[in-house]
Order: C-alpha cells, then structure tokens, then sequence
C-alpha cells in the first residue's frame, strides 16, 4: 500500500471578487448601525454611496432577483447609517417604471425591510437614492437572456439530490420525508408533465445514476432498531423497483456505474460493487466507518475513487484490493472527479483543493475558502470540469481555477453554493442557498460575470442539471422562508445563447454527467 502526504501550502486567498450583476452580499448585515441623530453635526453625511456601486445588468424579464441599498457616509468616509437598516431616511426613485420597478419587501435572511428591483421589459434605466439633500444613482441595463420554461409542483417533502437527465429527456427529481423514512421520485418529460411518481425508502441525498438500459439507482439509508439499515435500489425506466439490495451499510451518497454496468455504492464502512442483477461482485471493507459522504468516481481503467472521513482519498482496485491512499490534513466528504488526463480532483474539510495524479502522488493543492482570522472552511463540494479545463468548485463561493492550481476569480460570497454544471459552451451554472429571496438559480459566462439569475422561491440544496433540450432544470422546496413542505421543479430557457449540453466537458457535473454515472470518459 502506498501512501501519500502533501506539502502544506502558503498561499492566502485574495478577497472575494463580487460580481458587477449581482448584490448579494454586499447589503449584508454585518453589523448593526445604532439609529443617529439628524440634528446632530457630526451625523450629518457628506456624501452617498449606492451598493452596488457599480451598474447592474439583470438577465431576465419579470424577475425580483436583485437588491439595491445605500449607505450616508460622513466627511471621514465612515458609514453613517444604511437604507436596510434606517429603510424611512431615504427617498428611492426609478427613471424609467416600464423597464424597472422597486419593491419595499422583506428579505431573508435577516427578516429586515429591502428594496428589490423587479425588471419589467428590455432598456437602460437608472435608480436614484436621496437622504439629507443628498443624491446618488446606479444605472441598470436589463436584457432578456432568459425565460422560465416551467415550474412544476413534486410532491411533498425536501430536496437534497441532484436531478438526473436520462438519454431520451426524461428528467428524474425526488422529494424526502425524513420523518416518514420514505423518498418520491418523480419522472417529468422536457416539457414539465409527470410522467409517473414511485415511492422508496429514504433516499435523502443519494442523486440516481443511470444505467445503460435507462435503469435507476439509489442509495437509501434510515434508522433501524440495531443501527442504520442500508439498500441500493434499482427502479426500471417505467417506475416499478426492480430489485433491491438489502443488509448492506447505509448510504449517504451516490452510486456510479462501470462501463460493464457495475454498480458502485459506499456504505459506511463497505465498497459494494453490485452487478445490474443485483448480485454483490466483492465488498471492500475499512477498518472503519470511513465511507460515511463522498460518492464513488470511476476512472477509464476501472480505479473506483471515493473519499473518506480518515483523511484519505482511496484508489479502489477493479478487483476490490485497495491500490493506494493519498492523505489530506481532515476529513473528506467531497465527491472525486476525475480529469481527461486521469488527474483526481477532491475538495476536503482542511479547506483545500487537491489535484492526485493517478498513481497517487500529489500533483498541487490549493487553499479555497481560507482567510487569516479564521482559518479554512470546509469544501465539500464536488468539482466541475470545463472543456477548456478549468475547475470549478462551490463553497461560500464559486471558484474557478485552472488547471495549473491558480483562482482565476471567484463570484458571490456570503453562501452556501452547491456544485456548479458546466455547459460545453463554457457557461456555468449554478445555485445558491443564502440569498434575500430564497435559493436561486445563476448562469455566469467562463469571466465569472453573472448572465441571468432566477430566485426560486424556495429553499435549493442540490445542483441543477442540463436538458436534452438545452433547458436548466432545478430543484427547490418550501416557500421563500424555506419552511415550507412542497418541492418543485423548475426550467429555464436561454433566449440569446446555446449552451451546448454537456458535450466535451470531461467532468461537467457532480456526477460526470448527465445520467450521474460517476464515470470518467463518457
């Protein structure tokens, strides 16, 4: 067995590039401002400032997406008071009503009074803010670059899998009821109809893989009397279970699938690969329970990847024997991809992004969401590969690098942004769950500035994925508070751009594909 350990890296992040077409984040509460004194000298601002203080572009028509604020500075640059927390100080007024509007709402997550913009019809418009006989302004260009294609109700329950995209279109969604210990998932065809619905065991965040023949599988993990009880479901394309694998380890993550159809699933402390029949081929097994998140990632010459709260990423022999462990400095819950030249890229919770090449040496890592103060946040995410070979990873941000191990750029921050789908065009899609209006959906071009966004309108914890048609599909539940009990299922459609699908894109998904077979060279 061989082991591998890294070099600790130096490297400190630079601070977060915001994106000129969005606000979120920067009308954050970070602190709050005591009420002042107009009267009073010394509290009497010298000058405004909009936020965002550059101009917006807004991407689509009929879209409350984007807050606008300001900030009374003093003669010493010092912020005196803001529109989102002292909202009766200032006058808002429009250019143009026929292309934008203002809304006074609330928005999440700080439950505080805001001004969102609403985009009415395509043109240039400009919003102004007044305070003390102050004035200042921010121009807002709004194009139509994307329409909702449809948005579907899919049952009750909350959503933490990615959508799956079967060959013929059919879009596979699912809903959990933890307190039911049951999962429904749902067959919709492009065009948003229900196709039919089945009901499993828990499911939770087990995101289906698609076999050759159109079959589903699924991990499923619920509590039992001795422990969790485990199972790998296969459900046929018509949606009847077709068989389903017991006695096996619960399943927190995703199966992939060999080339011969293999299945391979993580348990807790067991690799199962599992023929399309059901039958178990060999088991791997830990000295632990180690297999608890990450999903398996099978490379062209059979090496099954996955990570493991040891510290260790584990290269997994065809034959089940173990090949070699290559170690990190924490826990690894981030889901392997692999690259066009067999490179093995994982986040883990020490805060960096490692690239492995095949033989399990390190090729670089890099630190991601890391600052001075306060050390390294976790990347659980896994990360997305563009045609041109760029990485893509979620976190508090969504980060580009390439692949050399440098951040190209970084956009948003403040969130939590799950893994990002990248179109063969090389736009990136993506979705973010802390936002003033609840999840949203984004598509940003290959520079990191934001296309169109589209707010939900409810709570989004899982990926969004891309139609046989070109359309963005993607998952939300609960109402704009998140609280609520209803999934649904959303598309969009790009007016002004053809994203390609996922056509070149060695890694495009979390899943490697469209079909989430964890499967390199697809």
């Amino acid at each position: 067995m061989q082991e591998s350990s890294h070099r600790r890296a130096t490297t400190v992040l630079p601070a977060l590039l915001l994106s000129a077409g969005l606000i979120i984040g920067a009308c954050r509460d970070d602190t709050i401002t005591p009420p002042v004194d107009s009267e009073s000298p010394d509290t009497v601002p010298s000058s405004l400032r909009m936020r965002p203080a550059e101009q917006l572009t807004v991407g689509m028509l009929g879209i409350s997406a984007v807050r606008v604020g300001a900030e009374a500075l003093s003669k010493d640059g010092d912020i005196l008071y803001r529109s989102w927390l002292d909202r009766d100080r200032f006058v808002w007024s429009v250019s143009d009503p026929d292309i934008v509007t203002l809304t006074d709402t609330t928005c999440l997550p700080t439950g505080r009074r805001c001004r969102l913009i609403t985009s009415v019809s395509e043109g240039e418009g400009t919003i102004t803010a007044t305070t003390q006989g102050l004035t200042d302004s921010i121009s807002i260009t709004v194009r139509d670059r994307a329409r909702v294609a449809w948005s579907v109700p899919i049952g009750l329950g909350r959503s933490f899998s990615d959508v799956a995209v079967a060959i013929d279109g059919t879009i596979y969604v699912g809903t959990d009821e933890p307190a039911l210990a049951r999962s429904r998932w749902s067959a919709l065809s492009p065009q948003g109809g229900v196709v039919w619905t089945v009901d499993l065991p828990l499911t939770f965040k087990s995101s289906p893989a698609i076999g050759e023949d159109g079959t589903l599988y699924l991990g499923s993990r619920s509590a039992g009397a001795d422990g969790s009880v485990g199972r790998l479901i296969a459900v046929n394309p018509g949606g009847s279970v077709r068989w389903m694998l017991e006695g096996i380890d619960g399943i927190r993550s995703s199966p992939s699938i060999g080339p011969d159809g293999t299945v391979y699933v993580a348990g807790e402390r067991h690799i199962y690969a599992v023929d399309p029949q059901g039958e178990i081929r060999w088991v791997y097994e830990a000295a632990s329970d180690v297999f608890a998140f990450s999903s398996p990632a099978v490379a062209g010459d059979g090496t099954i990847y996955v990570g493991a709260e040891d510290y260790h990423l584990y290269a997994i022999n065809p034959d089940g024997s173990l090949q070699w462990r290559f170690q990190t400095d924490d826990r690894i819950r981030s889901s392997p991809s692999i690259g066009p030249d067999g490179a093995i890229y994982v986040g883990s919770h020490d805060g960096r992004l490692y690239s492995v090449n095949p033989d399990g040496t390190e090729r670089w890592n890099i630190p991601i969401h890391c600052g001075l103060d306060w050390g390294c946040e976790p990347i659980q995410s896994t990360p997305s590969i563009g045609v041109d070979g760029t990485i893509y990873v979620g976190a508090d941000a969504i980060y580009a690098i390439d692949p050399a191990g440098s951040i190209r750029w970084s956009l948003l921050g403040g969130g939590v942004v799950w893994t990002p789908v990248v179109g063969a065009n090389g736009t990136i899609y993506f979705t973010d769950l802390s936002t003033p209006v609840g999840g949203k959906l984004y598509a940003a071009d290959a520079q990191g500035r934001i296309l169109w966004e589209y707010p939900t309108g409810g709570r989004v914890s899982a990926s969004p994925a891309i139609g046989v048609d070109g359309s963005i599909i993607a998952v939300s539940f609960g109402g704009s508070s998140g609280s609520g009990d209803e999934g649904r299922a959303h598309a969009i459609i790009e007016t002004v751009s053809t994203n390609g699908g996922y056509a070149g894109s060695p890694w495009p998904t979390a899943r490697g594909d469209r079909g989430n077979t964890g499967r390199a060279g697809r």
